[in-house]
């Protein structure tokens, strides 16, 4: 009944103004309810950037995997290329000769001075 002549004491005084006692249990409420939601948005965006990270590294694994199954083609046929009597022939036939008792003039090795 109390509450019921609260109600029409404010409605008589249409000007009347709550006032809100905030005690210490209700800011500390809101701070832990402001903790928990920025935690939340925290651990979704950290699992995001994990997860996405996780992809690009399957992504480069996958890349990874058919570039060295390309470069055992690449090194097989390299080989079948260069064999030595195939090599043989071609200093044969071009008319080179081995080079002996070479003298590097450099480190480099990039001039010799033949003897």
């Amino acid at each position: 009944m109390r509450q019921f002549n609260n109600m029409n004491k404010m409605r008589k005084n249409p000007h009347s103004t709550a006032t809100f006692n905030y005690t210490g249990i209700g800011v500390l409420n809101v701070f832990l309810l402001a903790a928990v939601i920025f935690l939340a948005m925290y651990f979704v965006v950290v699992s995001n950037v994990t997860t996405s990270s996780d992809y690009k590294v399957g992504l480069l694994n996958e890349e990874l995997s058919g570039l060295e199954e390309v470069n055992g083609l690449l090194t097989a046929q390299k080989l079948s290329v260069e064999n030595s009597s195939a090599i043989r022939n071609f200093a044969h036939n071009r008319q080179m000769v081995e080079a002996k008792y070479v003298t590097h003039i450099f480190e480099s090795g990039e001039v010799a001075l033949q003897r």
